[in-house]
């Protein structure tokens, strides 16, 4: 209770600052760094205060940034938002970083097998149920109404390939945050970072092919899936690059290594953009490379530990904010069908893909609670999308997207926390009767 009335406190000093002096009189930094501050805080706290009901802390963060922004009291305005959007990159590398730094081979290698059937099942059974379902239920939704048959297919697929998209930045969080440690644990976060690489390969296929489905002046455009192919290889070898970065400084330096590896997030995240590459695979690979090929795997990852919560706080209250609620209640029926075949069909492919592979009966039962959440991948992808279909069409499918992302990202945090637990592999919080995870 008392942390309830600490967070009214802060949130009313907030709003009194902001009626003192109007936005328009603001200095629009200043404004941001106070409104930076007073997220960071209730955002933690309110956190703190969910987590006695075992939900996860990054859900009090998330719901935090919705009842803060845009769309509810609008402390956080969509200025604010944008303002703050580095510290999403900064963010994402790090979780990217942890991500890569949590990929034992030597762990992973056991439920290898397990790992490769999971994400193929997954990703065939996904992007086919989602297509279908958009197919069948097409006539609830107003800019499908009445398209050719080759538009509906089309536009079907890009659903499809955009539900098999997850969160690897929720999934490293919660991860983070329970300390789990286990088979079930490795197994998804394998097959979180090979769907990582996958998706965006298969996204850059699928739209290719629909281009010419709902444009008949378009052709087939192979190109752009090669161009797509180029810049994974880019993203993963300046990751090894990275990598190799992180190495030679512990071995020879050492001292304040997190100054040192704020200022190579930085600098890389000003190269990945200029040379259009996936800032979330470099960090990955340079993780991967720490852990598996150095001695400073447990140094990476300890250092991002204690140094990183305020940034992990922000990004995912800064990441509610961003969610449009209002969407979601424009087009709340279809987003609910949507966002309800992608679990059907997320727990089908696990648990055809575990029972295939001799998966154990947590994974098959629980497994595909992991993947629920979406986040900046499907977001990111969204956007290309927006900008390579023809208008008004690639708007109007990326506000179905981002509408059932704010759903998938507040319910896929608390699934995959009660599938960890069930696991018993959260530590001091075993689960009443938990069941062993057998690996593959």
């Amino acid at each position: 209770m008392r942390i309830l009335i600490f967070l009214g406190f802060i949130l009313l000093i907030t709003s009194f600052f902001l009626f003192l002096i109007p936005s328009d009189q603001a200095i629009p930094e200043a404004e941001s760094i106070l409104l930076l501050g007073a997220t960071l805080m209730v955002a933690y706290l309110f956190g703190r205060f969910i987590n006695r009901f075992r939900l996860p802390k990054i859900t009090g963060y998330l719901l935090t940034g919705i009842i803060i922004g845009p769309d509810v009291l609008n402390i956080l305005s969509q200025r604010n938002v944008t303002d703050l959007q580095l510290i999403d990159n900064v963010a994402l590398s790090l979780i990217a970083l942890t991500a890569g730094g949590e990929f034992a081979l030597n762990k992973v290698k056991k439920q290898l097998k397990l790992i490769v059937s999971v994400t193929l099942w997954q990703i065939v059974i996904v992007l086919l149920g989602i297509s279908l379902t958009v197919m069948v239920f097409s006539p609830l939704i107003p800019f499908l109404r009445g398209q050719t048959f080759s538009t509906l297919l089309g536009v079907s697929l890009v659903f499809g390939v955009l539900a098999v998209a997850k969160s690897p930045a929720t999934t490293i969080a919660i991860i983070s945050e329970t300390r789990s440690r286990g088979p079930f644990t490795n197994f998804i976060l394998g097959i979180t970072i090979l769907k990582d690489i996958i998706i965006v390969l298969l996204f850059a296929l699928v739209l290719a092919l629909t281009l010419p489905l709902i444009s008949e002046t378009a052709t087939l455009q192979l190109h752009y899936v090669q161009r797509v192919f180029i810049e994974i290889l880019m993203s993963l070898g300046l990751g090894v690059i990275a990598g190799l970065f992180i190495y030679f400084y512990l071995r020879y330096i050492e001292m304040d290594f997190f100054l040192f590896l704020f200022s190579l997030i930085l600098l890389v995240i000003e190269v990945s953009h200029l040379l259009h590459l996936e800032l979330i695979l470099i960090f990955m690979m340079a993780g991967f490379v720490v852990q598996n090929f150095t001695r400073f795997g447990n140094a990476l990852l300890h250092t991002i530990e204690q140094s990183s919560l305020p940034v992990y706080v922000t990004f995912f209250a800064i990441a509610g904010a961003s969610l449009k609620i209002s969407i979601f209640l424009q087009n709340w029926l279809f987003t609910l069908i949507l966002v309800t075949a992608r679990m059907f069909t997320t727990h089908l492919g696990t648990w055809v893909g575990s029972h295939l592979a001799d998966g154990s009966s947590h994974v098959k039962r629980y497994g595909w609670m992991g993947f629920i959440g979406q986040a900046g991948l499907t977001l990111g992808l969204s956007i290309i999308l927006e900008k390579e279909l023809p208008p008004p069409l690639g708007t109007n499918i990326k506000t179905i997207i981002v509408a059932a992302i704010a759903i998938n990202q507040i319910v896929g945090p608390v699934l995959f926390r009660y599938s960890l637990w069930k696991s018993g592999e959260i530590p001091e919080e075993k689960s009443p009767s938990p069941e062993t995870v057998r690996s593959s």
